[in-house]
């Protein structure tokens, strides 16, 4: 792959607002924390090509392997990578690129494919580290998380728009 400088600084500048946004989180009882790391995850997948949504996020998993504070909590290290949430972390690039993918069909419905993918990687992940059975961990780990989820995707939908009608006019 080869970028454009003007692509590499776009991506970079994802990277760190995903990296900002994993920021804002709430703790939830169970494992798994609310934040807005997979709203910045649409929006970036709703504005950029899928290669370059991927690499965004590509980046940002890379950011945070190497130690620096960029995942929820202001944690970095292998060490959340192969927790309770490193599955979802893991997904971000693959649903990033799905939903960039196939937003030209239909953006929410594109979005929605995305979030599944991201459930079934994190889910299937949060499984084999936790040894816990499917339905517990669906209800620990996607059903709370679903109505803040259509929040998201809507509000990320909007913003993306707004993006687009802005770097149009720049480009």
């Amino acid at each position: 792959m080869n970028f454009k400088v003007k692509e590499m600084c776009q991506l970079a500048l994802a990277a760190c607002l995903l990296a900002l946004f994993s920021q804002i989180k709430i703790d939830l009882p169970g494992y798994v924390p609310l934040t807005l790391q997979t709203f910045m995850v649409y929006v970036i997948a709703l504005t950029f090509k899928p290669n370059n949504a991927f690499a965004a996020c590509f980046v940002y998993l890379c950011m945070g392997a190497i130690g620096l504070p960029v995942f929820a909590g202001f944690n970095g290290g292998i060490s959340s990578l192969v927790s309770y949430t490193g599955g979802y972390l893991f997904a971000f690039p693959i649903m990033a690129y799905v939903i960039s993918y196939s937003k030209h069909i239909n953006r929410y419905g594109a979005c929605f494919l995305g979030t599944f993918v991201c459930y079934a990687i994190g889910t299937g992940y949060f499984m084999l580290v936790s040894q816990m059975a499917l339905m517990p961990s669906l209800m620990m780990c996607v059903i709370p998380f679903l109505p803040g989820d259509l929040v998201k995707i809507i509000l990320a939908k909007k913003v993306a728009e707004k993006i687009k009608i802005r770097t149009e006019n720049y480009a």
